[in-house]
């Protein structure tokens, strides 16, 4: 019989092993691994089942490295829940592409002022950012965040100088949303687009993995992110700064767990 499981959005779907093998091998594991891992998956379905309770399976196979890098689609979620730490883990995205950033600039518009969340600029364009966290994996940002971005930027464009908008965002967007983008000239970074160079590829290609990654007490997570440290690698960058912070035993586990996502 065929299995069906639960979407965080609610909605069933087959069980679909390819898209399951794919976000394992996105992880590191090796094909014969994903395979394993996969055989030993499917004696755990059941018709019913949820997206939450297959990844936990997953993760629980997973090893090392390769299980921090599975969950960082959580991992950013956990940044949350209000939007200021994502905006500024965007703004290190950014700067990693070759921008400077400014984060929540408030400055005035053709008609009323504005609060931008991250103006970019590098030798050839100035860019608006809207950056639209979600504290939840099963939405998506719908054609409402693109249009309000871009009336935002219709009002700034020219007391600003801007070239561009963007909306940038921790999950994936609407196909509408898409297509409004697509017909404005407005560009759109979120899970898995643009295609090839969505969010969690740029945070692989330039090893931006959110703190949140790491493995540590919800109460020391919070000492950080009330500190402004982001990423894991600020970990070892500012590892004197964090004894001060958290007891030298935290201090030293959360190093070696980020030299081995590094390594």
């Amino acid at each position: 019989m065929p299995t069906y499981v639960i979407k965080r959005s609610g909605a069933r779907e087959l069980f679909d092993e390819a898209k399951v093998k794919v976000a394992i091998l996105r992880s590191g594991a090796t094909a014969p691994e994903a395979e394993d891992i996969l055989k030993r998956l499917k004696t755990e379905l059941y018709d019913g089942i949820t997206t939450e309770v297959i990844y936990r399976h997953v993760h629980q196979m997973l090893q090392g490295r390769k299980a921090i890098k599975f969950g960082l689609k959580k991992a950013i979620l956990r940044l949350g829940p209000e939007g200021e730490n994502f905006e500024r883990f965007m703004a290190r995205v950014y700067e990693a592409e070759g921008y400077r950033t400014t984060v929540r600039s408030t400055i005035p518009g053709k008609c009323v002022q504005h609060e931008v969340d991250i103006i970019l600029e590098n030798e050839s364009e100035k860019v608006m950012v809207e950056c639209k966290f979600h504290n939840s994996l099963g939405l998506k940002s719908n054609i409402q965040c693109t249009l309000y971005c871009f009336a935002r930027f219709l009002d700034l464009k020219t007391t600003q100088n801007f070239d561009l908008s963007c909306l940038a965002t921790n999950t994936r967007f609407s196909s509408d949303a898409v297509q409004y983008a697509d017909c404005v000239g407005m560009r759109l970074l979120g899970w898995r687009h643009p295609e090839g160079a969505g969010l969690e590829q740029l945070v692989e290609k330039h090893s931006l993995y959110p703190i949140t990654i790491l493995d540590m007490h919800r109460s020391d997570l919070g000492i950080l992110l009330s500190k402004h440290f982001l990423l894991a690698r600020d970990v070892l960058d500012q590892k004197e700064e964090m004894k001060h912070l958290l007891p030298s035993s935290t201090v030293e586990s959360l190093s070696s767990q980020v030299r081995e996502l590094l390594s």
